[in-house]
């Protein structure tokens, strides 16, 4: 499979785009409905330029757009035609307070990666105090293990792969400015020492030892880049393996089209409100009771019911004895002796908090869970949909916050 001349390329941007041109024959759509669709045309190009204005600048110097930027912000990062700038903002992005720790909470959603975020989170620490060597070791250690259980039939770390084997289908990744390019720089043999400093992630010269100046931010930062855009690959591998679904028809197009619409108009509509779960009401609120039921299994350690709220963001048929078994390791330790809800947010139309109480380990602790309405394949769906709450993050040393 050769990788995609641009983000227009891949199948996912083809299949929108001709639902678009699709619509765009039909001769009575109301005319607030015709500007809807010339909105997301035109967002839907700006996703495209803005991909690939950010491999013409960054490509070449091994960078790859991963699906967790931010658009917005990457926007910013790409304005202009300098690369060096260009690049000064990305590793600046990537430095905001919180940025990474977020983007590594993403990644439990990989059983391979769940047991290596602990070592992860030590190298976070250290990126952020000025220690690049120990975060770059660390990451491409991390990330060579990862993929290596990742296909237990060949059992091939990172370095082992080659760059036409990091091709991603339907991902962004796939750009051949992306992963694929990127990783001929990563696996590229070195066998002199080299004191000169280095601004690559060139595994196998720093691996090795022959490549000795790599101690800076950008190759720090990129050993982060690479590693969420390795997670994407895998992601992309995942989907890849799943049945193709027939194209839908004219008539199911017309439905989806109305739905989101509909939709739309809802979500503006929308307010934020708040709940509070000890004054009487005639509907308890549908959050305050997942919630009640959650921290109850908590309390009486019932592994398997509690699992059944985790969100399950890349395998929607997770078994439940997995499932029971990630909150027996993440919940073990902790003894729920106590629990009350304070309140209830709803903060948007498919997120709410429930600002809680609870005694732990006899120690007092204030925690807001975020709970996300899901539909039955555990994508996100409005609170006026049919699904349910589930917990996203749900480790417990996600949320807890002693209270002084």
């Amino acid at each position: 499979m050769p990788p995609y001349g641009s983000a227009r390329d891949l199948p996912s941007v083809k299949e929108i785009e001709q639902q678009i041109a699709a619509f765009k024959k039909v001769m009575f759509f109301s005319r607030d409905k015709r500007r809807r669709l010339e909105q997301l045309e035109n967002k839907h190009r700006h996703i495209i330029e803005t991909v690939d204005t950010f491999y013409d600048l960054l490509g070449a110097r091994n960078w790859v757009f991963t699906d967790d930027l931010n658009l917005d912000e990457i926007q910013k990062v790409v304005a202009g035609s300098d690369s060096q700038v260009a690049e000064k903002r990305l590793i600046e992005y990537y430095q905001k307070t919180g940025r990474i720790s977020s983007l590594l909470r993403q990644l439990s959603r990989f059983d391979e990666m769940q047991k290596r975020l602990p070592l992860l989170q030590k190298a976070l620490a250290d990126y952020e105090a000025g220690r690049y060597y120990s975060t770059v070791l660390v990451i491409l250690s991390m990330m060579d293990g990862s993929v290596n259980d990742q296909d237990t039939a060949q059992r091939r770390g990172l370095h082992a792969r080659s760059p036409e084997d990091m091709m991603a289908w339907d991902s962004v990744v796939g750009h051949h400015l992306g992963l694929g390019h990127a990783h001929k720089s990563f696996v590229k043999a070195y066998f002199k020492t080299d004191e000169t400093e280095i601004t690559e992630l060139a595994r196998n010269g720093i691996m090795h030892g022959t490549l000795v100046n790599y101690d800076n931010v950008v190759v720090a930062t990129k050993a982060w880049n690479r590693l969420f855009a390795v997670a994407d690959w895998a992601d992309a591998r995942k989907r890849q393996k799943r049945p193709v679904e027939p194209a839908p028809s004219y008539r199911e197009l017309m439905t989806r089209w109305c739905k989101i619409q509909s939709n739309k108009t809802k979500i503006e509509q929308w307010q934020p409100y708040e709940y509070d779960p000890n004054l009487p009401h005639e509907d308890p609120a549908e959050v305050a009771m997942v919630c009640a039921d959650f921290l109850e299994r908590w309390s009486k350690r019932q592994w398997a019911p509690m699992g059944e709220y985790f969100i399950k963001l890349v395998n929607p048929q997770r078994p439940p004895g997995q499932l029971a078994r990630e909150a027996r390791d993440l919940y073990e330790q902790f003894n729920l002796d106590e629990w009350k809800i304070l309140r209830v947010r709803h903060e948007a139309a498919a997120v709410a908090y429930t600002d809680v109480q609870l005694i732990v380990n006899s120690r007092i602790y204030l925690a807001d869970l975020r709970w996300i309405h899901v539909d039955g394949n555990e994508k996100t769906a409005m609170e006026w949909e049919p699904g349910r709450w589930v917990l996203s993050p749900y480790g417990p040393n996600k949320f807890l916050s002693i209270d002084d």
